[in-house]
């Protein structure tokens, strides 16, 4: 009898210890931690990929309105160049902070702004995704988009950057 309780109180440490790694893996798969605001890194473990990346950050024509929305598309080089995870921010090419607002993402985060970052919501794969960014009202200048792409938790490139979209 009390072998079947000590296994028992076993089996119940393992089951625990098991669905609290399996809590922290999901809830790290997604978010965007806090302090990846200003590195842009992810707290991962590792270091980023030094090689060109799979991937490309696209913003359509050089030039916007003053106000308006910039679709942002971060996607896979080819059709077999898939991520599970990405971060990408705005900044002001002039003063190199961030700046706008994601208005259509999965998830955002507050980095010195509202909804300054945009980010994935899980872990599942995919080749693209197309993100809405809003200027701050009156901007004007350029801004260029920075990501950071995850295709597994050990490969990841850190600052994917769009060309520069002038507001005026």
């Amino acid at each position: 009898m009390k072998f079947s309780t000590m296994a028992g109180a076993t089996a119940e440490g393992v089951l625990v210890a098991v669905l609290c790694l399996v809590a922290g893996v999901a809830g790290r798969s997604t978010t965007v931690p806090a302090e990846a605001c200003q590195s842009m890194m992810p707290s991962h473990g590792h270091n980023a990929q030094l090689s060109q990346p799979p991937y490309n950050l696209i913003v359509r024509g050089n030039t916007q309105a003053i106000n308006s929305p910039v679709n942002v598309v971060l996607a896979g080089a080819g059709p077999r160049d898939m991520f599970r995870g990405f971060f990408v921010k705005a900044f002001d090419d002039a003063t190199g902070r961030a700046i706008g607002s994601f208005t259509n993402a999965p998830k955002t985060i507050d980095c010195g702004g509202v909804a300054t970052g945009a980010h994935h919501a899980g872990p599942s794969a995919k080749n693209s995704v197309t993100l809405t960014w809003q200027p701050p009202v009156g901007f004007t200048g350029s801004v260029s988009f920075m990501a950071t792409v995850v295709q597994t938790m050990d490969t990841f490139w850190v600052g994917v950057v769009s060309k520069s979209v002038n507001f005026s």
